[in-house]
């Protein structure tokens, strides 16, 4: 699976920052922020503004986490995506659960409302 480039080059630039510390914690942040917005039964609803408002960065990190989380029940293609995106956020900590959108929704229903995303960010699907 290949990410667009530019997606890629927005993932590094934006999730890694300089790669300080001041860097790491500001974006984290911004990705919790994202999640609690995201984490809700109307996910569906509010995802494209979670798009508009946080950036498609946050949205995928968050997106990819909880993929990563949900592996079991969902598409190869999906996870293989989430891995990509994941592997190019380098500045960040250890444990990424805070990222996690814990929407109360089935585990495959993630796929439903960020298709868009991973459609439009990945070179091929």
């Amino acid at each position: 699976m290949n990410l667009d480039r530019t997606f890629a080059r927005d993932i590094k630039k934006q999730a890694n920052g300089d790669g300080s510390l001041e860097a790491k914690v500001t974006f984290k942040k911004q990705v919790e922020k994202t999640a609690r917005a995201l984490s809700t039964t109307k996910a569906a609803e509010v995802f494209n503004d979670c798009l508009k408002n946080y950036g498609r960065v946050p949205v995928a990190i968050c997106v990819a986490e909880t993929i990563i989380e949900r592996r079991e029940r969902l598409e190869r293609r999906s996870y293989m995506w989430a891995l990509e995106v994941m592997k190019l956020y380098t500045n960040a900590p250890k444990d990424k659960t805070f990222a996690y959108i814990n929407d109360g929704l089935h585990p495959t229903r993630i796929e439903d409302y960020a298709k868009s995303l991973l459609r439009v960010t990945a070179e091929e699907w």
